[in-house]
């Protein structure tokens, strides 16, 4: 249900600047969203997106931003950070002004008045940094599918080694052992983002499993 209002209000942004890159439409959508009361970090990131200040703020950032652009240069056309509420229907509220990037929680005026290396084009905000064409160095590197080496050279499922060469055709090794995206070791073995040990056995991330006493997510026993 959110998808399609997050992409509209992206398209917005980027209609009232196009310079925007794709790691700073990110930035601004989490950094004007609104927090909603009793729900955590977990269940909402950094709250319900907000157009108005989405688009607001966007209009605001430089459009000569660039590979040669410094850390910490001037992001913004003027000086001073806009006003971090929003009015709809006479209800006001303040922003989050803060991001999630490479697992971790950042506030602070500074994210939208100074130049973050982190929003230049080639890097990812989410699991970790791209490097070249579809290169990610994350929780785990991942490039491509599976992993590829070099040009045309895909070690996964299938292993093909450059081009046109075929070595395994789809041949799993240790009987259901898969190194890839994430890593499958066994049959309902898991070691990845979350940790999987055995059949439904959960380890990680258990206030997804057990919930943690907020509204959508009550402790049951």
């Amino acid at each position: 249900m959110a998808s399609p209002v997050v992409s509209g209000v992206a398209a917005l942004m980027l209609q009232v600047n196009p310079k925007l890159t794709p790691n700073m439409v990110k930035m601004i959508l989490m950094y004007t969203a609104q927090p909603l009361a009793h729900w955590n970090m977990l269940e909402q990131g950094t709250g319900e997106v907000n157009a108005e200040g989405a688009t607001r703020l966007a209009k605001l950032v430089r459009t000569n931003l660039g590979a040669t652009t410094k850390q910490d240069d001037p992001m913004l056309t003027t000086t001073t950070a806009p006003d971090p509420h929003t009015t709809i229907s006479g209800q006001t509220f303040t922003w989050s002004q803060g991001i999630f990037f490479r697992h971790q929680y950042a506030k602070g005026t500074s994210l939208i008045t100074k130049y973050q290396t982190y929003y230049a084009l080639g890097t990812v905000l989410g699991d970790g940094t791209v490097l070249g064409d579809g290169t990610v160095l994350g929780d785990g590197t991942v490039l491509g599918d599976g992993t590829v080496l070099g040009d045309g050279t895909v070690l996964g499922d299938s292993i093909f080694i450059s081009s046109g060469t075929v070595l395994g055709d789809g041949t799993m090794f240790c009987s259901g052992t898969v190194l890839g995206d994430g890593t499958v070791l066994g049959d309902g073995t898991v070691l990845g983002d979350g940790t999987v040990l055995g059949d439904f056995t959960v380890i990680a991330q258990t206030a997804m499993i057990k919930g943690d006493n907020t509204a959508c997510m009550q402790v049951t026993r």
